[in-house]
């Protein structure tokens, strides 16, 4: 019993942390901010930090880690109650732009963390699997559509690829400059048009 009771004050001082670094990153990027900056968002010391993480990069890897699976497990759930391939891939796409409308520091963080990508290969790493949890989501999607015969899609990991870079590159343009366009009817005629690229009318 009290060795769960201290991995539970572990696991609430390490999401505390996590959750100060968001705020943090969020606001003064990835190369501007301390460990000393952590500690006062978190109301703990600067030695408490320590004992929880090793280092700052340790730190932002496991807050990486952390926003990967909860948005995969978030989308993951959302999906399970969706029969229809068809309006999975509607929901897994609107999930993907609400998501930067409702809380745009997340993409904050994620472009800070991809701008260390070339720099760290550890960041790198942990980026790559960032990208491969849209990539397995997205192609599960499209495989149970076109074992259904709903959709057509001729190379998967090409189609997987487009619709994830169209999708990624049009939220990053949206978070450098939201006053650009209309980003609700913008993001509704994507979804139109990926619909129609894998999901083409019947003659």
């Amino acid at each position: 019993m009290g060795a769960k009771t201290k991995n539970d004050i572990v696991d609430r001082r390490r999401d505390q942390l996590r959750e100060a670094a968001y705020r943090v990153v969020s606001t003064k990027g990835y190369t501007t901010f301390t460990i000393r900056d952590i500690a006062k968002e978190a109301n703990l010391s600067t030695g408490l930090v320590h004992y929880y993480f090793k280092n700052k990069e340790d730190l932002l890897l496991s807050l990486l880690s952390e926003m990967n699976k909860t948005l995969k497990r978030n989308t993951v759930d959302i999906l399970s109650r969706i029969e229809n391939p068809l309006e999975k891939l509607k929901t897994f796409m609107r999930l993907a732009f609400d998501q930067v409308s409702n809380e745009k520091e997340y993409y904050y963080v994620i472009i800070d963390f991809w701008a260390q990508a070339n720099r760290n290969e550890r960041m790198r790493k942990a980026n790559i699997r960032l990208f491969d949890s849209y990539h397995e989501m997205l192609t599960k999607i499209l495989e149970e559509g076109a074992a259904e015969k709903i959709f057509s899609v001729s190379d998967m990991k090409y189609t997987v690829t487009i619709i994830i870079s169209l999708m990624q590159g049009f939220i990053i343009h949206y978070v450098i400059d939201s006053n650009s366009y209309d980003y609700r009817n913008y993001t509704a005629k994507i979804i139109e048009d990926i619909i129609a690229m894998v999901h083409p009318p019947k003659p």
